[in-house]
């Protein structure tokens, strides 16, 4: 049998290649090691890593099994953070397979642990998983409360990346519950923190959002002069979109934007600027292939020629 070290080599050289499988291999090895000369605290720790891989290697059952038997020394032990740690852990693969209900178990034991040994990164982290849980059962205010409270931990942490993950999450509830300034201004610094990290891409999907929900209440406005408002909006942050797909060089979002910033353009009465708009979404998606969207730039086009005309009268 291979001795402790040569075991552990194995497991970090197959997870660096991301070799899953040939890592559990080695990590049971390092299981049943520690398990015959009495190291609880080590088998402990292998069973988590253990889980871990089996979780990465699309196993969740085999991983909430070995979740189980490193909880079970973790609190022999007396080790909160370890134990902290594999049920927050276990609530996130709970939920991750439509456990949900056992999931918020999990998640919730975590956060009390967490508390009482001050870990407020490990609180902020289950606290965002509790929010995705009452996100997957629909139940949107209660959502909003675990999501708001770590968007404060991230704030607290400066964690730039969690906090535009967390208030994006905390967008789309708001949208949910119909409270569409609340998830407007949400959106709007998830953008400008993902300017500041150089990530034009989830800048990109965020401020379309934007685009998409000026765009909508335009189409609702109760008069013409708040649809205008709306509208503008709308044409405004899709041109903001348009630069960060330019930038990604991505053609079919281009296309796709030019088309939402056409109609908004159209539905302000700017016909000959929708006209050259239609015209530029035309040309990309001609160049490469996709015609099948071709027939109602064309469509818009005609439409909006027709329009321009009667403008002009």
């Amino acid at each position: 049998m291979a001795d402790q070290a040569e075991i552990l080599r194995q497991v970090r050289l197959a997870l660096q290649s991301e070799n899953y499988p040939q890592a559990i291999i080695a990590l049971q090895q390092a299981v049943g090691f520690a398990r015959s000369v009495g190291d609880r605290a080590a088998e402990g720790r292998h069973l988590g890593n253990l889980a871990l891989t089996h979780y990465r290697n699309k196993q969740p059952q085999e991983a909430l099994e070995c979740f189980e038997l490193a909880l079970i020394i973790a609190r022999a032990e007396e080790d909160r953070l370890t134990e902290d740690g594999i049920l927050g852990n276990m609530g996130n693969i709970l939920r991750e397979i439509g456990r949900f209900e056992d999931a918020i178990r999990h998640l919730n034991e975590a956060l009390r642990i967490a508390d009482d040994i001050n870990d407020v990164r490990g609180r902020g982290i289950w606290l965002a998983n509790l929010g995705l849980a009452y996100d997957d059962l629909k139940r949107y205010d209660i959502a909003i409360v675990h999501h708001k409270e770590s968007v404060s931990i991230a704030r607290l942490m400066r964690d730039q990346r969690n906090l535009a993950a967390r208030l994006s999450h905390l967008g789309y509830d708001y949208l949910h519950t119909q409270s569409t300034s609340e998830a407007v201004k949400c959106f709007h610094e998830v953008v400008a923190i993902y300017k500041t990290l150089g990530d034009p891409l989830e800048a990109a999907v965020r401020m379309n959002t934007i685009a998409g929900i000026y765009n909508d209440l335009g189409q609702k406005a109760p008069s013409e002069f708040e649809a205008r408002f709306y509208y503008e909006l709308a044409r405004d942050a899709y041109g903001d979109t348009l630069g960060f797909a330019r930038e990604l060089n991505d053609r079919i979002a281009e296309g796709d934007i030019l088309t939402s910033l056409g109609s908004v353009q159209g539905n302000l009465g700017e016909y000959r600027q929708a006209i050259q708009t239609f015209a530029e979404a035309h040309v990309i998606f001609s160049s490469i292939g996709m015609t099948d969207r071709l027939e109602y730039i064309e469509q818009q086009i005609q439409l909006a020629r027709g329009l321009l005309k009667q403008q002009k009268r």
